[in-house]
Parts: structure tokens; sequence; C-alpha cells
């Protein structure tokens, strides 16, 4: 099990959920 690819792959998970968070509240507020 490699931590940095784990990282990585965590990392980018985290930062698609937060976009799509901000999306959402974003189109709430429009």
């Amino acid at each position: 099990m490699d931590i940095k690819q784990v990282a990585k792959e965590t990392s980018k998970v985290l930062a698609s959920y937060l976009t799509y968070q901000a999306v959402r509240i974003i189109t709430d507020q429009l």
C-alpha cells in the first residue's frame, strides 16, 4: 500500500467532493 498514492487519491476525491458542494451552494444562492 503506497501512502503517497493513497494520499493523492484521497485529495482527488476530496477536491471533487468540495467542488460539488460549492456548486450546490452557489446554485442555491441563485
